[in-house]
């Protein structure tokens, strides 16, 4: 049980009686933990509760906080209090909380925080969404490449304590650019005669402030990093990306990725994209994300019965064959859906890509026709114990091995042509190939009647 539903209760009891008591007592709590309560209590008394925090322990509860929450926290809480709350977090994280106000609110919040965050949190705010720029942030330990082990070392003695990372040191000369990374690590063992530049690791992995969000994470995950250099054009290093916000956008990727596959719209803005908030999402935001494709879906499946009306004189001559609808198009449905997840996450892992697409369709097609074979060896045993005949036994079988081989197909090939065509290859979601699956293998499975039936 999560503590808010444990101390819910007993928080509301003292915030309605005395809510100056709380200011004392949350300040044991982590702020995460103080969250998660904000989310367990009634909306009408969020707002006295934040009103109650240190500004310290307000600004790291905004950053936990998500969805529903934390637009009417933004919303609420005078302006004042937001910045000093701000003023308290690392760069990035203010900027991804004021990318949350609408301009004319933002701004009153902006001119209240100290000097020195709210440039910082503009530099971040010029960068486009979604990129590398929103993430990082200016608090990293620079060194100077010619500095000894014993000069390095008297400088981290003296480096700013809200610096993001001392997990690694880059090391950049004196136009700024950035010409090598070492480990704390390697540098504690090290001889205090020893220069920087001997222990350095020379060819960095970098990226710019462009960079999407998603490939810097793919590349923190693939090389293991504690963070992410990023540098200008011109190689000067402009900040890094630390891993916990790395693991942010892991966690929204994994998230929008879920979303798709049940054929549900994720956020547009990819600020939002990071928060997810069940309960705490307005009903008018749940139906949005879901009408749109609904209403496709929908109108897709009205094909079915566009193919079932188009083939009503084979039916009704061997009304059998209707038996056996649902098990074609259930089959169908689920190896496409099967193959589209698996095709998304190697396209995610950077396993598969477009160039591929060959390659791809002749393997999903192999598998589609190992397994549609043994699944037509099944229904063609299923089939023949309803008494129903041969004939259409076989056609069944046949039917099943086809859509296989067909749903494989499309599962693999609509994904990496939305990818072609640059839309999100998540659009090619399971309710999505399941829908087209659906009317051509219907078609598939008249077609296959009509050649081995002498009845149609």
């Amino acid at each position: 049980m999560r503590i808010g539903e444990l101390l819910g209760p007993d928080v509301l009891e003292i915030v309605r009686d005395d809510p100056a008591a709380l200011r004392e007592g949350l300040l044991e709590f982590h702020p995460a933990d103080v969250a998660d309560l904000l989310a367990a209590i009634p909306r009408e008394d969020r707002i006295p509760v934040l009103e109650q925090l240190h500004e310290d322990q307000l600004g790291g509860v905004l950053s936990y906080l998500g969805g529903g929450v934390l637009r009417m926290a933004l919303t609420r809480l005078p302006p004042s209090k937001i910045a000093q709350a701000l003023d308290s977090l690392e760069p990035d994280d203010s900027a991804r909380l004021l990318s949350f106000l609408p301009e004319e609110r933002r701004l009153p919040v902006l001119n209240r925080m100290s000097a020195k965050d709210a440039a910082a949190a503009r530099g971040l705010l010029a960068w486009e969404p979604g990129t590398a720029g929103r993430l990082m942030t200016d608090r990293f330990v620079k060194v100077g490449p010619d500095w000894t082990v014993a000069e390095t070392m008297a400088h981290l003695r003296k480096i700013d304590p809200e610096v993001a990372t001392v997990a690694d040191l880059y090391a950049v000369s004196e136009k700024g650019r950035l010409v090598g990374v070492m480990s704390l690590r390697k540098l504690l063992p090290a001889e205090p005669e020893r220069r920087v530049w001997e222990l350095m690791t020379h060819d960095v992995i970098s990226v710019s402030p462009t960079t999407p969000q998603e490939e810097v994470a793919r590349l923190v995950s693939k090389y293991g990093f504690n963070a992410m250099p990023v540098v200008s054009e011109d190689g000067k290093a402009l900040g890094v990306v630390t891993v916990d916000d790395v693991v942010d956008v892991l966690v929204a990727r994994e998230t929008e990725a879920a979303l798709a596959m049940g054929a549900v719209a994720a956020p547009s803005d990819p600020d939002e994209k990071h928060e997810f908030d069940y309960f705490g999402a307005p009903l008018t935001r749940v139906v949005r994300s879901r009408l749109g494709w609904l209403l496709l879906l929908f109108i897709g499946g009205t094909l079915t019965g566009t193919v079932l009306q188009h083939f009503e004189g084979e039916l009704s001559k061997v009304v059998a064959l209707s038996f056996f609808i649902p098990l074609i198009i259930g089959t169908g449905g689920n190896a496409g859906s099967q193959t589209v997840s698996t095709i998304i996450r190697a396209m995610a892992l950077k396993q598969v890509h477009v160039k591929d697409v060959l390659r791809v369709a002749v393997r999903e097609m192999s598998s589609g026709l190992i397994l549609g074979g043994i699944l037509c060896a099944v229904a063609i045993a299923r089939v023949s114990l309803w008494g129903v005949g041969p004939s259409l036994a076989l056609t069944v079988g046949l039917t099943v091995l086809a859509v296989c081989i067909w749903a494989n197909a499309m599962g693999a090939l609509v994904p990496l042509l939305a990818e072609r065509f640059h839309f999100d290859p998540t659009v090619a979601s399971a309710p999505l190939i399941a829908t087209l699956v659906d009317a051509t293998g219907l078609a598939i499975y008249m077609a296959i009647a009509k050649a081995v039936l002498r009845e149609i």
